[in-house]
């Protein structure tokens, strides 16, 4: 059965932090004027790689990634705005995230215990060891994923976001012009139900942030665009732990021990009292279909198992002392949307460039780039690689600018469509 929606709408696809971003900016700006839909592969929001990841906010970007600074700087700092809102108002954001300033460290090796006391009690110390307090930068912050995703669904909620679950989109509609007019979705049969429900949602904008299957989803709906988002493949098996420490607030923290073992090796305490911890880079690995996990590695958690063994302090020195076996709760393995160029695309698509057939060889360079400028109402905001959470709600923020044809507030010409981008995109 087919049904159709036909009021005015904006279908954001993808439900992380990008796209929850994305809508809670758009419906704070516009409130009822507009009607947001969120549709998501998976069961829940902040399935897959929003919520298995260490929770690092920063902008301490080096080398490469300096190009970043900019972005991160802007979404650390509306991050921070939240924080303070927070106390202010005394809403939720601090007790669902566990947002805590100044709370990423560094061990490294052959030092003369400089610093061990900024460590926090779940971490085994030696004296052979100095801790860096800005591994990540001057300026950062921890939280929980997972309830920073339970945060920000219900600000989304309350705003008035509709969000649908185990829903995919499979085709778009566009006009003559190549402006999207509607999408088309489908949502797998359960229960009595003996086959799949199609819906067909009338829209003026989409916006593509599936995270890692935004390229295969673009492909599947725009199959003679020209443009080829381009992805390196950036997966990392991951586990967790029952923290033996009492949470308290300074329990939250990022530890990083790679320059110990010489390859990445992260453990995050959480507010929920767990420990999360992910080692190293898995390149090989193939992404599972849509809306669907991977399994990960046995060996890697059992490795990750040895390295909590040895560095978490298990016979906690805390004020109540707690002796509890070492035992993975979760395990599970996360892919992270890396574009080529490790630049994320915060754009728009040129109307052109969904077909391939936009500009005419008969018409003047004058009427076919006002074709490449056209409006399409199809948006990508893609290829953050690990840091989603560190730049989705700068991210966010600047796509409901664009959306909303108004100036972006940082200058978006490094994460547009473009010869900026030449290296995420190719031509077929």
């Amino acid at each position: 059965m087919t049904k159709t929606h036909s009021q005015n709408v904006v279908v954001i696809v993808g439900g992380g932090i990008i796209g929850l971003s994305t809508a809670y900016n758009l419906a704070k700006r516009h409130g009822t004027d507009i009607k947001i839909k969120i549709v998501e592969a998976f069961e829940k929001t902040f399935a897959a790689a929003s919520s298995t990841c260490t929770g690092c906010i920063h902008y301490g970007f080096t080398g490469d990634l300096e190009r970043l600074i900019g972005l991160g700087k802007y979404s650390f700092d509306l991050w921070a705005e939240e924080a303070k809102n927070s106390t202010a108002s005394g809403s939720e954001f601090m007790q669902l995230t566990g947002y805590r300033p100044r709370s990423c460290f560094g061990i490294e090796p052959e030092g003369t215990g400089q610093g061990l006391d900024l460590l926090p009690d779940w971490v085994e110390r030696s004296s052979s060891w100095n801790v860096d307090d800005q591994v990540l930068g001057a300026n950062t912050a921890m939280v929980n994923p997972i309830g920073t995703g339970e945060w920000i669904t219900k600000q989304c909620l309350d705003l008035g976001v509709e969000i649908q679950t185990g829903v995919q989109v499979v085709d778009i509609t566009l006009s003559p012009e190549n402006q999207v007019q509607a999408v088309t979705c489908v949502k797998k049969g359960n229960g009595g139900e003996s086959c799949p429900s199609l819906t067909r949602i009338k829209c003026k904008q989409v916006v593509l942030a599936c995270g890692p299957w935004t390229p295969t989803i673009y492909q599947t709906l725009f199959p003679s665009s020209p443009i080829h988002l381009q992805w390196n493949t950036d997966a990392g098996d991951w586990a967790e732990w029952e923290n033996p420490c009492p949470t308290t607030q300074l329990t939250t923290a990022f530890v990083s021990f790679a320059h110990i073992i010489g390859e990445k090796l992260e453990f995050a305490a959480r507010n929920n009292g767990t420990i999360w911890a992910c080692g190293r880079r898995n390149l090989t690995a193939l992404l599972p279909p849509t809306g669907q996990m991977d399994k990960p590695d046995p060996s890697l958690i059992q490795e990750l198992n040895g390295r909590a063994l040895e560095w978490i302090n298990w016979g906690c020195r805390c004020k109540e002392t707690t002796h509890r076996q070492l035992q993975v709760l979760n395990s599970g393995r996360a892919f992270r949307p890396a574009s080529k160029t490790s630049l994320p695309i915060i754009s728009e698509v040129p109307s052109p460039d969904l077909t391939g057939g936009g500009c005419s060889n008969d018409g003047s360079n004058q009427e076919n780039q006002a074709r490449k400028k056209s409006p399409s109402g199809v948006f990508v905001c893609w290829g953050h690689g690990s840091y989603g959470l560190t730049l989705g709600m700068g991210s966010g923020k600047l796509m409901s600018q664009l959306m909303s044809r108004e100036k972006t507030d940082i200058d978006l010409s490094l994460f547009t469509l473009g010869d900026s981008q030449s290296l995420s995109i190719s031509t077929r």
